[in-house]
């Protein structure tokens, strides 16, 4: 069903993401989901442990089990909106009634007791309560059903607004945290927005006001005034937390799609522009030091930096905001780092062989807190973080939290599914004149023309892990004149486009414009090129002379143990004088038969050696699948010359 927002104006987006859409995909996307759903999403009894934190309220000072049950309600009915299912849906659904069900009679929904409120985590944990309730709402067909979690929204969020703002006896909403400055806190902008645009009421917006005027920073600059100027870089912020910082901003987002102030549309865009260019690391996320900006972009190939890692908080976050920054810019370096962030960094995150997470009850085992109150081992769906130099993926459980009942879970599982449920959010978006593909899968995907025809694109590829190609025909009932946009990724070099067997000009590279008069039928083949390159890190990095990395296409190629050569060896491949690796070629690999694409490339000493799509490397998240992304190059520059 459509929904429709009691506050409706024209958009102040250049692609629009709120029009109704229908995608049905296959490949690794689908392979992706039905994980998730199988082993996540489609387990009763993990919702009700989840709801039931808000009966038992077991946080304290510096507990978060109260993010869990939002995060992947919000991940979940966006994986409904998708496919649909109505067995999902009566899960979410009885989910729901419970966690409403919990609430108090003030309205209060939190996992904090009354006496401890307002501190550590409780605001960040209500924010993920709102939010799940709003996407709940938004695809229930129930109308007594969504009046009553309407209610329930409205008295939660009531008992907030009026204890935390700028009036006599309330408390800053930076104060409501004693970490990182209150910027978790501050995150709740997002859903304050969203109901103020579902219900109008003026204390909402007052509330938000508040919140954007506190600068999401206790006792410091304003990040939002800070991103506005554009003088620093993130990691010198007062706060440099990857993931709340950017939740603030998809807030901040949220704010100025209703207020309409341009500088907070600039602070935005600012903002995303820098964690492209001065965070973002080779397998699409950033907050590379303790999940905290540090200049990440130079320092991802810091052999001494320990805690180089790559939280999936923080990829699943980059990418939703990702896509904010695409809808308010129209850029589509945006759709270009939502690719890269899923087929590497989010996909490399999946559990696939179903490993039950050790390595933090391993460490609790020698914590003398503990006291011998170890958890139960849980199988989580997805892991916390991945390497980028030789390690073993998933080394400890991000946001990890005890259950009441002696089992664990962590928050890098809970958000896994927005990362899949928004794939179909950004894959097709509109604009004024048209329709703009962002993401090829093999499958079909239906947008609305400007003349509100309904326009479906089905898709034969095998785009990214076969060959560059992806065939598409047009479904249209009636011919009609419109701007059919496609993405054409940064990297692709030689790209080729044709309509109905006509070959168009290619201008470089983004977004790439054919306006027609579009006819049921019409044919259009876009070839991206798929051809190896090396990737060298970014000029001024760490050991920038020492390391290198291989893509093909969106997909980064890593090394695997299994494969018989240690990802701390180095690898001499020869390349030519424009960064292609000639003679690279698809491979098998028996050693690793789930590897969703094996490349031999050839090395300078005249032999090959095979890398596989960095998803699937260290899948066996111990010592015998070390892997790496960024791969030693023995200090020499093999640069070869090719006659083409």
């Amino acid at each position: 069903m459509k929904t429709e927002w009691l506050h409706t104006k024209d958009k102040p987006d250049l692609l629009d993401a709120e029009k109704q859409v229908d995608c049905r995909f296959t490949g690794a996307f689908s392979e992706a989901l039905d994980f998730i759903m199988q082993y996540q999403l489609m387990r009763p009894e993990l919702w009700r442990r989840f709801a039931d934190l808000y009966r038992i309220q077991p946080d304290a000072k510096h507990g978060w089990s109260g993010e869990y049950w939002g995060k992947m309600m919000r991940g979940a009915t966006w994986v409904y909106a998708y496919n649909r299912d109505e067995k999902l849906y009566a899960i979410l659904r009885e989910s729901v009634l419970q966690l409403i069900g919990n609430a108090e009679p003030c309205g209060r929904i939190s996992t904090y007791a009354q006496a401890l409120e307002f501190r550590g985590w409780d605001m960040w944990c209500r924010k993920y309560v709102l939010l799940g309730l709003e996407c709940f709402w938004e695809i229930c067909p129930e109308n007594d059903l969504r009046e009553t979690v309407k209610a329930a929204m409205i008295r939660h969020l009531d008992y907030i607004a009026a204890r935390v703002g700028s009036g006599i006896g309330q408390m800053c909403i930076t104060n409501t945290s004693d970490a990182w400055k209150g910027a978790n806190a501050a995150s709740i902008l997002e859903p304050v927005m969203k109901l103020w645009k579902l219900t109008g009421k003026k204390e909402y917006l007052a509330f938000a006001d508040h919140i954007v005027r506190s600068g999401a920073c206790a006792g410091g600059e304003s990040l939002f005034e800070l991103a506005y100027r554009d003088e620093l870089p993130p990691y010198r912020y007062p706060v440099a937390k990857a993931y709340e910082v950017m939740s603030c901003f998809e807030g901040l987002a949220e704010y100025y799609r209703v207020t309409r102030e341009e500088k907070w549309r600039t602070a935005v865009l600012n903002f995303a522009h820098r964690i492209v260019t001065v965070e973002k690391s080779i397998i699409g996320c950033c907050g590379c030091f303790e999940e905290q900006y540090d200049g990440g972009a130079l320092r991802q190939t810091a052999t001494t930096h320990y805690w180089i890692m790559q939280e999936t908080c923080v990829t699943v976050t980059w990418m939703k905001f990702a896509l904010q920054a695409l809808r308010l810019s129209g850029d589509a370096v945006y759709a270009d780092c939502i690719e890269e962030s899923f087929y590497n960094a989010y996909l490399g995150a999946l559990n696939t062989k179903h490993v039950a997470s050790v390595a933090r009850i391993q460490a609790d085992a020698k914590d003398p807190r503990k006291n011998g109150n170890l958890p139960t081992p849980e199988v989580l769906t997805f892991d916390s973080y991945s390497p980028l130099l030789a390690g073993e993926r998933g080394q400890m459980v991000g946001g990890y939290n005890i259950m009441p009942d002696n089992t664990f879970y962590g928050c890098c599982a809970c958000i896994g599914s927005a990362g899949i449920g928004m794939i179909p959010k950004a894959a097709i978006l509109h604009r004024a004149d048209g329709v703009v593909l962002n993401l090829y899968f093999a499958g079909e995907m239906s947008a609305q023309t400007p003349k509100k025809q309904t326009l479906t694109v089905h898709t034969d590829t095998t785009y990214p892990y076969g060959d560059g190609r992806i065939a598409m025909t047009l479904s249209l009932k009636s011919p009609e004149t419109f701007t059919l946009t496609l993405r054409v990724p940064a990297w692709s070099r030689e790209t080729t486009i044709t309509v109905n067997g006509e070959r168009l000009p290619v201008e470089g590279t983004g977004y790439q414009s054919i306006p027609r008069e579009w006819r049921d039928g019409d044919s259009l083949v876009l070839t991206l090129d798929l051809r190896t390159q090396t990737v060298l890190p970014p000029e001024g990095s760490c050991n920038e002379d020492d390391f290198c990395a291989y893509r093909r296409g969106p997909v980064m190629l890593g090394a695997d143990a299994r494969l018989g050569k240690d990802p701390e060896s180095a690898f001499a491949v020869a390349h030519d004088s424009e960064n292609r690796v000639p003679g690279a070629v698809l491979a098998e690999c028996p050693e690793i038969p789930d590897a969703k694409v094996a490349v031999a490339l050839p090395t300078t000493d005249g032999k090959t050696v095979r890398l596989i799509d960095y998803s699937s490397c260290g899948k066996t998240w111990d010592k015998t699948s070390r892997c790496a992304v960024w791969l030693p190059n023995g200090r020499c520059d093999h640069v070869i010359t090719v006659t083409r």
